[in-house]
Protein backbone atom coordinates (compact mmCIF):
# COMPACT_ATOMS: atom_id res chain seq x y z
CA UNK A 1 0.00 0.00 0.00
CA UNK A 2 1.00 3.38 -0.72
CA UNK A 3 -0.86 6.39 1.25
CA UNK A 4 -0.13 9.89 0.53
CA UNK A 5 -0.33 11.30 4.30
CA UNK A 6 0.76 10.07 7.65
CA UNK A 7 -3.02 9.50 9.19
CA UNK A 8 -5.94 8.31 8.29
CA UNK A 9 -9.90 8.45 9.53
CA UNK A 10 -9.90 6.33 12.60
CA UNK A 11 -13.08 4.24 10.88
CA UNK A 12 -12.56 2.26 7.41
CA UNK A 13 -15.28 0.49 4.81
CA UNK A 14 -12.94 -1.83 3.67
CA UNK A 15 -14.27 -3.92 0.57
CA UNK A 16 -12.15 -6.64 -1.46
CA UNK A 17 -12.82 -5.05 -4.98
CA UNK A 18 -11.15 -1.98 -5.72
CA UNK A 19 -13.97 -0.39 -7.92
CA UNK A 20 -16.40 -0.76 -4.82
CA UNK A 21 -13.76 1.54 -3.22
CA UNK A 22 -15.67 4.34 -5.69
CA UNK A 23 -19.21 2.92 -5.18
CA UNK A 24 -18.73 3.53 -1.96
CA UNK A 25 -17.42 7.33 -2.28
CA UNK A 26 -20.58 8.02 -4.72
CA UNK A 27 -21.92 8.04 -0.95
CA UNK A 28 -19.83 10.05 0.64
CA UNK A 29 -19.03 13.85 0.55
CA UNK A 30 -15.84 15.46 0.32
CA UNK A 31 -13.95 12.57 -1.42
CA UNK A 32 -10.22 12.67 -2.21
CA UNK A 33 -8.23 9.72 -3.61
CA UNK A 34 -4.98 9.03 -1.15
CA UNK A 35 -3.78 5.96 -2.86
CA UNK A 36 -3.51 3.36 -6.02
CA UNK A 37 -1.29 0.86 -5.75
CA UNK A 38 -1.77 -2.43 -7.08
CA UNK A 39 -5.43 -3.79 -5.38
CA UNK A 40 -5.27 -1.41 -2.78
CA UNK A 41 -7.05 1.90 -3.95
CA UNK A 42 -7.58 4.13 -0.76
CA UNK A 43 -9.96 7.19 -0.51
CA UNK A 44 -11.05 9.42 2.44
CA UNK A 45 -14.67 11.05 2.90
CA UNK A 46 -17.34 12.29 5.24
CA UNK A 47 -20.29 10.94 6.00
CA UNK A 48 -22.70 13.02 7.97
CA UNK A 49 -20.00 14.73 8.79
CA UNK A 50 -18.27 11.84 9.85
CA UNK A 51 -14.46 11.24 8.46
CA UNK A 52 -14.26 7.54 6.74
CA UNK A 53 -11.07 5.43 4.84
CA UNK A 54 -12.18 3.27 2.30
CA UNK A 55 -9.52 0.90 1.23
CA UNK A 56 -9.64 -2.07 -1.12
CA UNK A 57 -8.07 -5.09 0.65
CA UNK A 58 -8.04 -7.37 -2.83
CA UNK A 59 -8.62 -10.90 -2.44
CA UNK A 60 -7.80 -13.62 0.10
CA UNK A 61 -6.38 -13.22 3.47
CA UNK A 62 -2.56 -12.44 2.89
CA UNK A 63 -3.98 -8.96 0.74
CA UNK A 64 -6.52 -8.23 3.94
CA UNK A 65 -3.57 -8.93 6.33
CA UNK A 66 -1.59 -6.15 4.54
CA UNK A 67 -4.61 -3.76 4.33
CA UNK A 68 -5.74 -4.22 8.00
CA UNK A 69 -2.18 -4.07 9.27
CA UNK A 70 -1.00 -1.02 7.30
CA UNK A 71 -4.44 0.96 7.60
CA UNK A 72 -4.07 0.28 11.37
CA UNK A 73 -0.34 1.61 10.96
CA UNK A 74 -1.82 4.99 10.27
CA UNK A 75 -4.51 5.45 13.01
CA UNK A 76 -7.54 3.28 11.73
CA UNK A 77 -9.15 1.71 14.98
CA UNK A 78 -12.36 0.25 13.39
CA UNK A 79 -13.26 -1.36 10.28
CA UNK A 80 -16.26 -2.31 8.25
CA UNK A 81 -15.61 -5.01 5.31
CA UNK A 82 -18.14 -4.14 2.80
CA UNK A 83 -18.20 -7.79 0.93
CA UNK A 84 -19.63 -10.36 -1.55
CA UNK A 85 -20.12 -14.15 -0.79
CA UNK A 86 -21.38 -17.04 -1.55
CA UNK A 87 -24.34 -17.90 0.53
CA UNK A 88 -25.01 -21.42 1.85
CA UNK A 89 -27.90 -21.82 4.26
CA UNK A 90 -31.01 -22.27 2.14
CA UNK A 91 -32.13 -19.43 3.25
CA UNK A 92 -30.55 -17.26 2.04
CA UNK A 93 -30.55 -15.76 -1.34
CA UNK A 94 -28.47 -14.06 -3.78
CA UNK A 95 -28.72 -10.24 -2.78
CA UNK A 96 -29.53 -10.98 0.70
CA UNK A 97 -26.73 -9.58 3.31
CA UNK A 98 -25.22 -11.48 5.86
CA UNK A 99 -23.76 -9.70 8.83
CA UNK A 100 -21.00 -11.86 10.48
CA UNK A 101 -20.76 -12.46 14.01
CA UNK A 102 -18.00 -14.92 14.00
CA UNK A 103 -16.39 -17.17 11.49
CA UNK A 104 -15.64 -20.95 10.91
CA UNK A 105 -11.98 -20.61 10.25
CA UNK A 106 -10.21 -22.16 6.81
CA UNK A 107 -7.26 -19.12 7.03
CA UNK A 108 -3.64 -19.66 6.33
CA UNK A 109 -2.88 -16.43 7.44
CA UNK A 110 -4.43 -16.26 10.21
CA UNK A 111 -3.03 -19.78 11.52
CA UNK A 112 0.43 -18.39 11.20
CA UNK A 113 -0.27 -15.81 13.37
CA UNK A 114 -2.12 -17.88 16.30
CA UNK A 115 -3.39 -21.33 16.73
CA UNK A 116 -7.31 -22.23 14.79
CA UNK A 117 -8.84 -22.68 17.87
CA UNK A 118 -8.10 -18.66 18.80
CA UNK A 119 -11.70 -17.25 17.73
CA UNK A 120 -12.68 -15.45 15.00
CA UNK A 121 -15.40 -13.04 16.11
CA UNK A 122 -16.70 -9.84 15.39
CA UNK A 123 -16.41 -6.37 17.52
CA UNK A 124 -20.16 -6.76 19.15
CA UNK A 125 -20.85 -3.20 19.09
CA UNK A 126 -19.57 -2.75 15.64
CA UNK A 127 -22.24 -5.77 14.77
CA UNK A 128 -25.07 -4.49 17.12
CA UNK A 129 -24.50 -1.07 14.83
CA UNK A 130 -24.57 -3.20 11.57
CA UNK A 131 -27.87 -4.83 12.29
CA UNK A 132 -29.90 -1.68 13.59
CA UNK A 133 -28.90 -0.06 10.53
CA UNK A 134 -30.22 -3.17 8.39
CA UNK A 135 -33.27 -3.33 10.35
CA UNK A 136 -33.90 0.40 9.80
CA UNK A 137 -33.05 0.11 6.07
CA UNK A 138 -36.12 -2.59 5.76
CA UNK A 139 -33.47 -5.19 3.75
CA UNK A 140 -33.64 -8.54 3.99
CA UNK A 141 -30.37 -9.34 6.20
CA UNK A 142 -29.21 -12.60 8.30
CA UNK A 143 -26.86 -12.57 11.42
CA UNK A 144 -24.74 -15.49 12.13
CA UNK A 145 -21.41 -17.82 11.31
CA UNK A 146 -19.56 -17.84 8.03
CA UNK A 147 -17.09 -20.21 7.15
CA UNK A 148 -13.94 -18.32 5.87
CA UNK A 149 -11.34 -20.12 3.56
CA UNK A 150 -8.68 -19.19 1.02
CA UNK A 151 -9.45 -20.88 -1.76
CA UNK A 152 -12.55 -19.88 -4.68
CA UNK A 153 -12.66 -22.77 -6.22
CA UNK A 154 -12.35 -25.51 -3.51
CA UNK A 155 -15.99 -24.88 -2.75
CA UNK A 156 -16.80 -25.17 -6.54
CA UNK A 157 -14.65 -28.36 -7.78
CA UNK A 158 -17.49 -28.29 -10.55
CA UNK A 159 -16.71 -25.14 -12.35
CA UNK A 160 -12.94 -27.03 -13.13
CA UNK A 161 -14.13 -30.88 -13.95
CA UNK A 162 -16.84 -32.99 -12.52
CA UNK A 163 -14.52 -35.41 -10.67
CA UNK A 164 -11.68 -32.62 -9.17
CA UNK A 165 -10.34 -33.71 -5.85
CA UNK A 166 -11.29 -30.66 -2.77
CA UNK A 167 -11.07 -31.79 0.42
CA UNK A 168 -13.41 -28.99 1.83
CA UNK A 169 -16.23 -29.59 -0.86
CA UNK A 170 -17.13 -32.85 1.09
CA UNK A 171 -17.60 -30.93 4.30
CA UNK A 172 -20.33 -27.78 3.18
CA UNK A 173 -22.86 -30.06 4.16
CA UNK A 174 -21.75 -30.26 7.53
CA UNK A 175 -20.94 -26.78 8.02
CA UNK A 176 -24.34 -25.82 6.69
CA UNK A 177 -26.09 -28.13 9.43
CA UNK A 178 -23.60 -26.50 12.04
CA UNK A 179 -24.95 -22.77 10.80
CA UNK A 180 -22.79 -21.42 8.52
CA UNK A 181 -24.87 -18.78 6.62
CA UNK A 182 -22.27 -18.22 3.70
CA UNK A 183 -18.52 -18.34 2.61
CA UNK A 184 -15.71 -15.59 2.19
CA UNK A 185 -11.97 -15.19 1.58
CA UNK A 186 -11.21 -12.43 4.00
CA UNK A 187 -13.42 -12.28 7.15
CA UNK A 188 -11.74 -14.67 9.11
CA UNK A 189 -8.45 -12.81 8.66
CA UNK A 190 -10.11 -9.76 9.36
CA UNK A 191 -11.55 -10.95 12.40
CA UNK A 192 -8.36 -12.56 14.05
CA UNK A 193 -5.92 -9.84 13.30
CA UNK A 194 -8.00 -7.38 15.01
CA UNK A 195 -8.77 -8.82 17.98
CA UNK A 196 -4.57 -9.09 18.11
CA UNK A 197 -4.10 -5.44 17.26
CA UNK A 198 -7.11 -4.62 19.77
CA UNK A 199 -8.78 -2.42 17.31
CA UNK A 200 -12.76 -3.28 16.02
CA UNK A 201 -14.13 -4.69 13.14
CA UNK A 202 -17.05 -6.41 11.54
CA UNK A 203 -18.35 -7.59 8.45
CA UNK A 204 -21.59 -7.20 5.80
CA UNK A 205 -21.69 -9.22 2.87
CA UNK A 206 -23.66 -8.96 0.19
CA UNK A 207 -25.04 -12.26 -1.22
CA UNK A 208 -24.25 -13.25 -5.10
CA UNK A 209 -25.32 -16.59 -5.17
CA UNK A 210 -26.34 -19.72 -3.12
CA UNK A 211 -23.22 -22.46 -3.60
CA UNK A 212 -25.60 -25.27 -1.93
CA UNK A 213 -28.39 -24.59 -4.28
CA UNK A 214 -26.12 -23.75 -7.31
CA UNK A 215 -28.18 -20.51 -7.91
CA UNK A 216 -25.79 -18.10 -9.38
CA UNK A 217 -27.19 -15.42 -11.12
CA UNK A 218 -25.62 -13.87 -14.36
CA UNK A 219 -26.54 -10.29 -13.42
CA UNK A 220 -24.22 -10.14 -9.89
CA UNK A 221 -26.31 -8.61 -7.31
CA UNK A 222 -25.99 -4.60 -6.39
CA UNK A 223 -23.87 -3.58 -3.27
CA UNK A 224 -25.52 -0.65 -2.29
CA UNK A 225 -27.68 -2.02 0.21
CA UNK A 226 -24.84 -3.38 2.32
CA UNK A 227 -22.76 -0.06 1.42
CA UNK A 228 -25.55 2.04 2.81
CA UNK A 229 -26.06 0.09 5.64
CA UNK A 230 -22.11 -0.21 6.33
CA UNK A 231 -22.13 4.21 6.18
CA UNK A 232 -24.59 4.23 8.45
CA UNK A 233 -23.11 1.63 11.42
CA UNK A 234 -20.09 3.47 11.30
CA UNK A 235 -21.60 6.90 11.91
CA UNK A 236 -23.90 5.08 14.49
CA UNK A 237 -21.34 3.64 15.77
CA UNK A 238 -19.26 6.90 16.36
CA UNK A 239 -22.34 8.67 18.02
CA UNK A 240 -22.82 5.78 20.16
CA UNK A 241 -19.10 5.98 21.33
CA UNK A 242 -18.93 10.51 21.55
CA UNK A 243 -22.42 9.89 23.92
CA UNK A 244 -20.75 7.53 26.34
CA UNK A 245 -17.64 9.82 26.38
CA UNK A 246 -19.75 12.71 26.91
CA UNK A 247 -21.36 10.57 30.00
CA UNK A 248 -18.14 9.38 31.14
CA UNK A 249 -19.52 6.00 30.68
CA UNK A 250 -17.79 3.23 28.98
CA UNK A 251 -18.83 2.25 25.85
CA UNK A 252 -18.90 -1.47 27.02
CA UNK A 253 -23.13 -0.77 26.58
CA UNK A 254 -23.51 0.97 23.32
CA UNK A 255 -26.35 3.84 24.45
CA UNK A 256 -28.07 2.14 21.46
CA UNK A 257 -31.77 4.20 21.98
CA UNK A 258 -30.25 7.45 21.69
CA UNK A 259 -28.92 9.33 18.74
CA UNK A 260 -27.43 12.08 20.35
Amino acid sequence: MQISGDSLPEIALVPGDPARVYEIGECLSNVEEIGNNRDYITITGTYKGLPLTVCSSGIGGPSTEIAVVELNKLGVKTIIRVGTSGGLADDVKPGDLIVLSSCIRYSGTANLFIPENFPAVADYRLLTALISACEEGGVVYHVGIGLSLDSFYATKPDLLREDFPSSIYGKLKEWIAAGALQLDMEAATLYVLSSLLKINAAAICTAGSNISRGERPETPPSNENAIIAACEAAYRFNNWKEISIKRGRSFRLPPIAERG
